[in-house]
């Protein structure tokens, strides 16, 4: 077999896997869900909810939300505030008031501070020349 017809064998060989896989990464993307159906399963809060753990779910949302916005929702543990959200309003779904009332506040505290972030982002810049830090 000369080199030339190595190469063509070895070449077809190499699109036709290419080919393949790009099939099947399209089949698998077929099956997901949109990203709209999935921002529409968000977690709900139940009605049965306590309605302090309501109020502070609801407060860490608005102050996480206005955080976001502004381009500064934190994060920690691997995962935005937003999720923590959620993971509060699981915990209160299972009426686990506790830990509900606990991430909330930690959502809530991290969105007030990604708001104050984002004010002194608007100002920031180098240091004045001489200026001790």
């Amino acid at each position: 077999m000369n080199l030339k017809a190595l190469f063509a064998a070895l070449a077809l060989s190499l699109m036709a896997s290419v080919a393949f896989a790009a099939d099947d990464k399209k089949a698998e993307a077929k099956d997901d869900k949109p990203a709209e159906a999935k921002k529409e399963e968000a977690v709900a809060l139940k009605d049965s909810v306590d309605a302090k753990v309501k109020a502070a779910i609801e407060a860490a949302k608005t102050a996480n939300d206005a955080a976001k916005k502004a381009g500064f929702e934190w994060y920690w543990g691997n995962k935005p505030a937003g999720k923590h959200l959620e993971d509060a309003i699981k915990a209160a779904n299972d009426g686990k008031n506790d830990d509900a009332m606990k991430i909330a506040k930690a959502v809530e505290t991290a969105g007030v501070q990604g708001q104050e972030q984002a004010e002194k982002a608007k100002t920031a810049g180098p240091a004045a020349p001489g200026a001790k830090s």
